[in-house]
């Protein structure tokens, strides 16, 4: 597979390059998920004194021609691969190691070889084996409470834009605002592997009802499609509020969902669109 052979050639220039103190890989590729259609992520560590000097792109580009580097729409440096592979890169300083202890929660691979590329003072060992073992377990009412406020409140935004017009902004919204459904909806399931980024596999990870129901959610931007899919998502969301968010004893606001239902039976009744 092409990304290995990537990900062993950047495993050697990281041996040969002294100034690399420590790499390590995650995503797909560390946690025995990757194929042929994955991306390689990396973190190194370059020495203090090294750190303000190094280019990073031509770093890249050593190991694998590089057509573009940039720091991509969620904050990472993304390095777009002439063999058309994907790259993900956080290049820290050595005094910046502890922060992967951090990731703890979040990030998570079988073993230290499985993610570890180098680790010339053995300090990365140190700070990652926090993150081996088997995919964090999601539970406890703050966070549950968490996912339901913000599937309330993006389904509230989602209802004004609704009555509003803005259609192609609540179409936006609506893709956000399923994150934290799938979270629940995975969470009922107790399939949680894929939390990070919930619709990931989601065709496998979830019952075939589920997945036909979650895609009755989706639409396109047509006002009455997407009235649909909005009004889908909500009676999803109050039903999974029963069965996964009120057995936590958590109290929800009541009279912000019942202004959220008042909202889509406003627009039902200004366009009658009674097509479900």
């Amino acid at each position: 597979m092409l990304q290995r052979e990537m990900i062993e050639s950047f495993r050697k220039t990281c041996y040969e390059d002294v100034r690399i103190i420590a790499a390590l890989m995650f995503g797909s590729f560390a946690i025995g998920e990757g194929d042929e259609f994955s991306d390689i992520e990396f973190v190194l560590f370059i020495q203090n004194d090294s750190f303000v000097n190094f280019d990073q792109c031509s770093w890249i580009n050593s190991v694998s021609p590089v057509v573009a580097y940039f720091p991509d729409d969620f904050g990472h440096h993304t390095a777009l691969f002439e063999n058309g592979i994907r790259g993900e890169f956080h290049f820290m300083r050595k005094s910046d190691m502890a922060i992967i202890s951090s990731w703890q929660g979040y990030g998570w691979f079988p073993t230290l070889d499985a993610a570890v590329l180098l680790d010339r003072s053995g300090e990365l060992a140190l700070h990652a084996s926090a993150l081996v073992g088997s995919p964090p377990k999601r539970e406890g009412a703050p966070l549950i409470e968490g996912i339901a406020l913000n599937l309330i409140n993006q389904m509230l935004f989602g209802a004004n834009l609704l009555n509003r017009g803005e259609y192609a902004r609540a179409w936006a919204l609506l893709s956000k605002s399923h994150e934290n459904l799938l979270k629940l909806v995975r969470l009922h399931e107790q399939t949680t592997d894929h939390w990070p980024t919930p619709s990931r596999a989601l065709e496998k990870d979830l019952s075939a009802d589920s997945y036909s129901r979650y895609l009755a959610c989706t639409s396109s931007a047509e006002s009455r499609d997407l009235y649909g899919a909005y009004l889908k998502s909500w009676k999803w969301s109050l039903e999974l509020f029963k069965r996964v968010v009120i057995p936590q004893n958590i109290e929800l606001p009541a009279t912000v969902m019942k202004h959220v239902q008042r909202l889509f039976n406003a627009f039902e009744v200004k366009h009658n669109s009674r097509f479900l």
